[in-house]
């Protein structure tokens, strides 16, 4: 029997490349060593057991690891999802209530959909926070930095997307709010408008199918290249800025026990969440009636205070210049810090860190009064 298997892993391997498949699928950290492709499967990973490697499922690398696991439960629950949704303004809210109250389970999925995203998205700012005090900018490791940040960004959008699917009041003027500050971002603001259909900042029909389209296929697909690209970097250029080597050596079985350990903690998290704190279905959205007290999303409040604190002396246009100006800095920042990389330059860099932290929760919190 053990014969007849190994044939078929030969006859499959001559035909698929077995060794250049499974060395992408580790390429996103769920193998703790990497393969040489050019070898037949079993010499491949009896080269790769052979070499202890540090193991992503291990603090803080296991930022990463969260961020890709937390992207496959959301689009397995988002799957699950679109079976029953109707991305139709008249169809939106029923759908999603039919979800929430007839599908066996559907009330559950829909949490732990929900808790993801939520949790997506903490776990990339924690990551980006990291790198930042750790200086996992500097050089060769700017790459490391570009994915992180466009990561948390494509993750903003794929959040703004998903809030107005259920098309309920709050999301549907959330997502009009956030609409007004795109699209006061010179290029980037005419880009969105004529990717999403939007006329004006009217949430419309083809609007709705559109962040539809952007929510289930073409924000997953990115998130998923950003993060192959990711450890595809971190694999070739580490991300210990040192450059010493790490001392928490694993093996395959010590790999695999912490991975179970974090897919275990990981799900019970999103249980609880799910069950102790759930998302309730406002009511429906009416275009025409304009729903008070709406803010946009809690990552767009900094810019809604800002173009809020300077309307009547400050033209939109340079306030969104200005918004995109930090965002592209932030971005690129590995590129622009390249004078800083010295000990005694440090402190400085901290200190325009906190001050530009400090302005944008300052913004947030009067984007939050104002709105």
């Amino acid at each position: 029997m053990e014969d007849q298997r190994t044939g078929w892993l030969d006859w499959f391997s001559r035909r698929l490349g077995l060794t250049e498949i499974f060395s992408l699928l580790t390429s996103y950290g769920f193998f703790h060593a990497e393969l040489d492709h050019r070898k037949e499967p079993r010499a491949a990973l009896t080269e790769a057991l052979s070499r202890p490697m540090p193991s992503y499922a291990q603090w803080p690398r296991v930022l990463g690891l969260l961020a890709l696991i937390l992207v496959g439960v959301l689009g397995f629950t988002g799957v699950l999802l679109t079976l029953y949704y109707t991305p139709t303004p008249e169809g939106a809210h029923s759908s999603t209530a039919t979800i929430l109250g007839e599908v066996h389970f559907g009330g559950f999925v829909y949490q732990v959909h929900y808790w993801g995203a939520q949790l997506l998205i903490a776990v990339l700012l924690v990551r980006v926070v990291r790198f930042f005090l750790q200086g996992v900018y500097r050089a060769p490791r700017e790459l490391v930095w570009v994915c992180a940040a466009l990561t948390l960004l494509v993750a903003f959008h794929s959040e703004l997307t998903g809030r107005v699917l259920p098309w309920t009041g709050d999301g549907y003027w959330s997502g009009v709010r956030a609409l007004e500050v795109v699209q006061a971002i010179p290029v980037y603001g005419s880009m969105a408008a004529f990717f999403s259909g939007t006329q004006g900042v009217a949430i419309s029909e083809l609007t709705l199918l559109r962040f539809y389209i952007f929510h289930i296929a073409a924000f997953p697909i990115l998130l998923l290249l950003l993060i192959y690209l990711h450890f595809s970097s971190v694999r070739r250029v580490g991300l210990d800025p040192s450059g010493e080597k790490v001392r928490e050596q694993v093996g395959l079985k010590e790999h695999l026990v912490n991975l179970a350990i974090v897919l275990t903690g990981l799900v019970g998290v999103l249980v609880t969440l799910g069950i102790l704190a759930p998302q309730f279905l406002p009511a429906a959205a009416d275009p025409y009636a304009t729903l008070p007290g709406v803010s946009p999303p809690w990552y767009l409040l900094a810019p809604f205070g800002l173009f809020e604190l300077t309307a009547g002396w400050l033209p939109r246009w340079v306030a969104g210049s200005i918004l995109l100006i930090a965002t592209t800095a932030f971005v690129f920042a590995p590129f622009l810090l390249g004078r800083f990389d010295g000990k005694n330059s440090r402190g400085l860099l901290i200190g325009l860190a906190c001050l530009a932290l400090a302005t944008w929760i300052a913004l947030t919190v009067y984007g939050a009064d104002v709105s």
